[in-house]
């Protein structure tokens, strides 16, 4: 009687149970993997956003004039200031809210000083001058000209916009770009 008991078909409750142990790690284990793609999806989402808010930001200031970018940094009291509040409609601060992401943008507003140290002049009267032969062309000598980014002929304001993703789950990086607005109009 024993013997036909052994050879009976089946499986026992030790099988069913290792292999539903079997079954929930690596239930547990994909789930797991799921969970990290998701953070990661959601960060690569807050970095696209940052960047979007970047360039949203440095196209509204570099389509301001010099005068009024100008006037801010003669209101701040110095020649380069960092801006972490509104200005003129542009959204900065530590905290800025898009839908349900913080982000921190920052602008930077810098006189730019401006040097040619190569700058020089053609010395004429040549009689070899010819403008297509470079070889004919005498130069001066001159010092380096260097202006200091506030007085003519050459003003120039320095933007720098800074994005960078807070509150998130993972370290996120920092974006940034830098463009340069001249003073055309005087």
């Amino acid at each position: 009687m024993r013997q036909n008991s052994r050879l009976r078909a089946g499986i026992s409750l030790i099988e069913i149970m290792l292999a539903f142990m079997i079954l929930v790690t690596a239930t547990f284990s994909a789930a797991g993997v799921i969970s990290f793609g998701h953070r990661g999806t959601v960060a690569d989402f807050r970095q696209v956003e940052a960047m979007q808010i970047l360039v949203d930001r440095m196209n509204k200031l570099t389509n301001m004039h010099y005068a009024s970018l100008d006037s801010f940094l003669t209101a701040a009291g110095g020649n380069e200031y960092t801006f972490n509040n509104d200005i003129e409609g542009i959204v900065l601060g530590d905290e800025v809210k898009i839908d349900k992401n913080t982000y921190r943008v920052h602008a930077t507003l810098k006189r730019q000083p401006i040097t040619f140290d190569s700058l020089m002049e053609l010395d004429f009267p040549n009689p070899s001058y010819m403008p297509a032969s470079p070889s004919t062309w005498l130069f001066k000598d001159r010092v380096s000209a260097a202006f200091n980014g506030v007085d003519n002929p050459y003003k120039v304001i320095k933007i720098t916009v800074s994005v960078k993703p807070v509150g998130g789950m993972t370290d996120e990086r920092e974006f940034a770009a830098v463009s340069y607005v001249a003073d055309l109009e005087s």
